[in-house]
């Protein structure tokens, strides 16, 4: 909008080669709005979004969608900047005209989205204290009434290509495991579930309790236990098997909500195409979440993976996750050279192509690993779903908005691209946010591109 349709438009088909345009209909997610030292220059004056008043919602829906649940999307404020705008249905004419097409991108709603959808509180997890947690929970059926919901209102309202959706969290045991935070879901639709399954709710209870209060504890630099960390932590595993057939279900239910949300689009356009968004932790350091979701799984509930790629940052993310994090807890008998050298050969990458501990931070991964990686989603899809590359590009390094701009480097970018077709992807994806992105960076990838596929 701030760009101008048609110029926007033109540049992502011109010089980035780009195809299909993910476009992000609501803000719940959070990762939105970068502040102005983060955005790209893309040859038209730059806005500074600080103090801008955005709507939350940039789409219409039927009330009669959602007659299965109490939650509502926010209502399009009047006051707010392009009130008003459903950017679908502005989009999809010029799209057409330059034989381009349209997914919406969703995401699960982040902490906060209680804010902005009406009675969104009512359907959060429930954390091991009892406490409220931060995301909805999938055992929820009204939760799982208002993403059905959605899906099949934005599919009949607007003539969409396809949908690329995705959750960016950790089960309750790599909560623990990556960080020591208190896991969840306890509510009572989780622990109908466990009694479901035959999994004793109360195990589970104590052995989460005495993992965390375990964990937490070595965080804080408590004496490391004669026996060792692992052992004491296999110990627990042992002691309550419950614990993993609890942590299982939690994957087992995200499954049923991406199967849930492929019905309910295909339902209401059968042509559409559905995609599953991988994360970064999920796809690239969450070994649990790997042993947890095998690719039959990723296969039954979508047309195309998209997995997090990004070579670039994915450097200082397993600095601060595998040789900083988990160091204070599953993995603090290693040295950080160890925990390094355990993570690469965990995950497959070769080390003599990976940059060493003192380089993690500035250098980040390889093209190789951008390789590896898409081969790996390649072959363990079988042909079943297609595999689009999430191609990093200008990720601000570090977390939060203060830091400064990593631009990317063109020689690293290009090949990163061509190594993806070279696994087998059908696609690829510039990620994460076109704002972010140079017109440099844009150039570079779409050359790579074009020039892959001649």
């Amino acid at each position: 909008m701030d760009e101008g349709v048609e110029y926007c438009l033109d540049l992502l088909r011109e010089q980035a080669a780009v195809n299909t345009l993910l476009l992000s209909p609501y803000r719940y997610y959070g990762a939105m709005n970068r502040p102005l030292h983060l955005m790209g220059d893309h040859g038209v004056p730059l806005r500074d979004n600080a103090g801008r008043k955005l709507p939350m919602v940039w789409v219409r829906h039927r009330d009669s969608c959602f007659q299965d649940t109490r939650l509502r999307h926010a209502q399009p404020a009047a006051d707010t900047e392009y009130a008003g705008r459903e950017v679908f249905a502005e989009l999809l004419p010029p799209l057409r005209r330059r034989g381009m097409k349209l997914h919406a991108r969703i995401y699960e709603p982040g902490a906060g989205a209680a804010k902005h959808i009406a009675n969104f509180d009512q359907v959060l997890t429930t954390t091991l204290e009892g406490k409220p947690g931060e995301k909805p929970c999938w055992n929820s059926p009204e939760y799982r009434a208002w993403v059905a919901g959605t899906m099949r209102d934005l599919f009949q309202n607007y003539e969409l290509d396809g949908v690329q959706y995705g959750a960016e969290r950790v089960s309750p045991l790599s909560q623990l495991l990556y960080g020591g935070k208190v896991p969840e879901c306890f509510c009572p639709h989780c622990l109908a579930r466990g009694r479901d399954q035959g999994i004793d709710a109360e195990q589970a209870r104590r052995g989460f309790t005495e993992l965390a209060e375990f964990l937490q504890g070595q965080l804080l630099d408590q004496p490391r236990p004669a026996d060792g960390v692992l052992p004491t932590v296999l110990r627990v595993f042992l002691k309550y098997p419950a614990v993993l057939a609890w942590d299982y279900q939690w994957h087992v239910a995200g499954e049923e909500v991406n199967q849930l949300v492929r019905d309910a689009v295909k339902i209401a356009r059968p042509g559409a195409r559905v995609g599953r968004h991988v994360d970064h932790a999920q796809g690239s350091w969450d070994i649990v979440y790997r042993a947890a979701v095998t690719g039959a799984d990723l296969a039954a509930s979508c047309d195309y993976v998209k997995p997090i790629l990004y070579h670039e940052i994915l450097g200082p993310r397993i600095k601060g996750v595998w040789t900083e994090r988990l160091r204070k807890t599953l993995l603090s008998e290693l040295s950080q050279p160890q925990s390094l050298d355990l993570y690469y050969s965990l995950f497959g990458y070769d080390p003599e192509l990976a940059p060493k501990l003192e380089e993690l931070a500035e250098l980040g991964l390889s093209p190789d690993y951008v390789y590896r990686e898409t081969k790996r989603f390649v072959t363990i899809l079988d042909g079943k779903a297609a595999v689009y590359s999430g191609i990093g590009i200008d990720i601000p390094k570090g977390s939060g908005w203060g830091t400064a701009v990593w631009r990317s480097d063109p020689e690293r970018l290009d090949r990163a691209v061509r190594r993806s077709f070279e696994a087998g992807a059908t696609g690829v994806v510039a990620c994460r946010e076109y704002e972010e992105h140079s017109l440099e960076s844009l150039r570079v990838f779409g050359r790579a591109v074009r020039e892959a596929n001649t």
